[in-house]
């Protein structure tokens, strides 16, 4: 009977043993290169693509713009309506010199100031800052990441504050990410402890040597009903790309 007693404590010390080294989290990595993954992720050196942008709300029901989009370095972005027709040629550019909006039929350039960062763009749930990401995660937040549950997985989750005097209306973002690859997963926005706005991410393909997700969707909060879906048709990177686009008269001729 001892030796059966024995034998049982050792057996539920090795189960206890083995679980508790199941649980063990490897090791964070360094917050730097989890915020410079996050600010390249749809960049890398250059970038070109073509997407589709479903936007769902109460007053104008369902719409769907197709864009075209080109990036350069940190600096510079250029996004452009190509249909439908009565908003083809609307476009978005950010240089290092800031972020303008033109309006074709008026050939009106009109420069976005900070303070608009946060403004919808084109009726849709995203905001001029996410289409040409103005600000950066490593300049703008304080960043702490964690280890989190999500659906049963293990994830690596960042929190991010603003600094003080980051152009970001939020009091908190949260990123979940595959713990691997470092992927988002979600993405969920706060003011002060209110959640506004979520960001789910899905379809990851590879592009180059990362692994990008090629479906977003937007959801705010206080419109459960509403929703923006951006979906990726296809993505390059590393292309050879005229910086003369990233430029008033190049985006003129780019839009036209």
């Amino acid at each position: 009977m001892k030796s059966k007693s024995v034998w049982i404590a050792v057996m539920v010390m090795m189960a206890f043993g083995a679980s508790a080294h199941a649980e063990e989290k490897p090791d964070l990595p360094a917050v730097e290169e989890i915020e410079d993954h996050l600010d390249e992720l749809y960049r890398s050196e250059s970038s070109q693509a073509k997407m589709t942008m479903t936007i769902v709300t109460e007053r104008r029901g369902t719409r769907e713009l197709t864009l075209e989009a080109w990036t350069a370095g940190s600096d510079n972005a250029l996004f452009v309506i190509r249909a439908p027709s009565r908003e083809a040629g609307t476009a978005t550019l950010r240089t290092e010199e800031g972020l303008w909006n033109y309006a074709p039929r008026a050939d009106r350039l009109v420069r976005v100031p900070t303070g608009m960062l946060s403004d919808d763009w084109m009726g849709s749930h995203l905001t001029n800052d996410d289409l040409v990401r103005e600000t950066e995660f490593r300049q703008d937040y304080t960043t702490e990441l964690s280890w989190a549950d999500h659906q049963g997985e293990s994830v690596l989750k960042a929190t991010m504050i603003p600094r003080e005097g980051a152009p970001v209306v939020y009091s908190r973002v949260e990123y979940l990410m595959d713990a691997e690859e470092w992927t988002p997963m979600k993405a969920t926005f706060y003011d002060d402890d209110k959640k506004v706005r979520t960001l789910s991410f899905s379809d990851v393909r590879q592009v180059g040597q990362q692994q990008v997700p090629h479906r977003m969707v937007v959801s705010p909060e206080d419109r459960p009903s509403e929703s923006t879906t951006l979906e990726y048709q296809s993505l390059e990177f590393g292309v050879d790309i005229d910086d003369s686009i990233f430029t008033r008269r190049g985006l003129r001729r780019i839009a036209r």
